[in-house]
C-alpha cells in the first residue's frame, strides 16, 4: 500500500540504516492521508529546508495499510536549480532591509 509517514533527509554523506533513520532528525516528516496518495496531490515541502540540496534520502516509516510492503507509483520533486533562483524575486515579509535573524 501507499506510504503514510515519510521522513526526508538532505545531503547525507552516508547511508542510513532503519534504526538510524528512525532516530535521526529529519529535514521534514510528511504524514500522508489516503486522500493525498489516491489523488496524486502535490505535497508542499518547507522551502527554507530544501535549499542547496544535492541528494534526498527517503525513509518510509509506515504505510496506509500497515503492511510489510510499501508501493510508490510516482514521485516528483518540483523546483529550480540554485543558478536559476533570483533571491531578489522574493518579497520581504518582515523586518528591515539588511536586518538578519540570528
Amino acid at each position: 500500500t501507499a506510504p503514510k509517514t515519510v521522513r526526508l533527509f538532505c545531503n547525507l554523506t552516508r547511508t542510513l540504516g532503519f534504526d538510524e533513520a528512525e532516530k535521526t532528525t529529519a529535514v521534514q516528516e510528511l504524514s500522508l492521508t489516503a486522500e493525498n496518495v489516491a489523488e496524486d496531490v502535490l505535497i508542499p515541502l518547507k522551502f527554507v529546508k530544501f535549499q542547496y540540496v544535492q541528494s534526498v534520502t527517503l525513509f518510509i516509516k509506515d504505510n496506509q495499510g500497515g503492511e510489510e510492503t510499501t508501493i510508490i507509483n510516482s514521485l516528483s520533486f518540483i523546483g529550480t536549480t540554485v543558478a536559476a533562483t533570483n533571491m531578489s524575486d522574493f518579497k520581504r515579509v518582515a523586518g528591515k532591509e539588511g536586518e538578519t535573524h540570528g
